[in-house]
């Protein structure tokens, strides 16, 4: 698999070792459709435990394999695009939606200001929620 050779090779770099909980769970936030949480990482494989589920994804988060989104409740989702995006939250049903940057408008920095890192979360209800809402 890809994905496999991807955490190997950044594995080996770091001079870490390749386990299977750690290629498992990077096998599962990789096939996902969209983000996923310990919980479901754990519904699939229910033979880790939740500190080598939430150590393992630490250490993809450190190799830049997942990026860790933060939702309304606080909880962490995690996903495997990690190229510059942003996140739409239906605060109905939860669901998160990505957001292309291209489509969003750039903010006014303050003069000087050299941005290292951002992320804008937009709430709102998604159209599913809006129809049963009618």
């Amino acid at each position: 698999m890809e994905s496999d050779q991807v955490l190997s090779d950044a594995l080996r770099a770091r001079g870490q070792r390749i386990t299977l909980p750690r290629l498992a769970v990077h096998r599962v936030v990789s096939r996902a459709p969209q983000h996923v949480t310990a919980d479901d990482i754990h519904a699939e494989l229910p033979s880790l435990s939740f500190g080598t589920i939430y150590s393992t994804l630490d250490l993809l988060e450190e190799l830049g394999l997942v990026r860790r989104v933060s939702t309304l409740e606080g909880a962490a989702v995690y996903d495997s695009r990690t190229d510059a995006h942003d996140h739409a939250t239906c605060r109905v049903c939860g669901r998160m939606f990505d957001l292309e940057r291209q489509d969003l408008p750039k903010p006014a920095l303050p003069r000087g200001f050299k941005a290292e890192r951002a992320q804008v979360e937009v709430v709102g209800v998604c159209a599913d929620c809006r129809s049963v809402a009618r």
